[in-house]
């Protein structure tokens, strides 16, 4: 169950490096690599103190588990309804497009966060015996080079827009997914360490709900509300 956890966290760090990615500016993309370094530094002296155990011990508590795969529906749903309402956005004219729409690939999320924190975790317990500081001003180093090496291959590997915005859609299913796999086979897991039975009904109608939530957004930004009203 651990492994499906470690696939939602790399899948995050490749979203908030496509997000570095989409920015067209240089210097912005750096300002993304230098915030996360800064974010795993200043989380150092509190990843020290978890145990290595940390997600199996988070996995016994259903509550817990629950709650974090609602954070991660979230913030799924959210990045899907807003890669649809840029791609919209970006189909437009030049001048019918709205500025403000950029401003919605800002934010990382919250799942990017955790990431950092448990490859952190990890590489601390690669290096036993380290200099904790030493450590950790290593590992942000390589955090640092490692997004903007990804951002400037995303960059170049998918050059137009919407092929970026097309690629976070699908990471973001991917998570979302894989987090409602893991809640719907939590209460097994909680119960025993024996063979996962996983809810495959209350699985495909929470998929199926979200997919209609997705379609249904879409729907919307198709419909021209201003005119429906004047012809009112």
């Amino acid at each position: 169950m651990e492994l499906y956890i470690q696939i939602i966290f790399i899948l995050a760090v490749i979203k908030f490096c496509l997000k570095a990615a989409m920015n067209s500016r240089l210097w912005v993309l750096v300002c993304y690599a230098l915030a996360a370094s800064l974010i795993s530094i200043s989380m150092y002296t509190t990843v020290i103190e978890q145990p290595l155990s940390i997600i199996s011990d988070l996995l016994e508590n259903k509550k817990l588990v629950t709650d974090i795969a609602v954070i991660t529906s979230i913030e799924a749903v959210a990045g899907i309804f807003i890669s649809i309402l840029l791609l919209d956005n970006y189909f437009m004219e030049k001048k019918n497009r709205k500025r403000y729409m950029k401003g919605l690939k800002v934010f990382p999320g919250v799942i990017f966060i955790f990431a950092i924190a448990y490859f952190q975790l990890q590489f601390f317990k690669f290096r036993v015996g380290a200099d904790f500081l030493t450590t950790a001003l290593l590992y942000s180093s390589i955090i640092f080079v490692a997004i903007i090496s990804t951002a400037l291959f995303l960059r170049r590997v998918l050059d137009a827009e919407s092929l970026k915005l097309e690629l976070k859609v699908i990471l973001n299913i991917s998570i979302l997914v894989i987090g409602l796999l893991v809640n719907s086979s939590v209460a097994e897991f909680n119960l025993s360490h024996s063979e996962t039975v996983i809810e495959w009904r209350a699985l495909i109608v929470m998929l199926a709900i979200c997919i209609l939530m997705v379609l249904l957004g879409f729907i919307l930004t198709k419909i021209n509300f201003k005119k429906i009203l004047k012809i009112k």
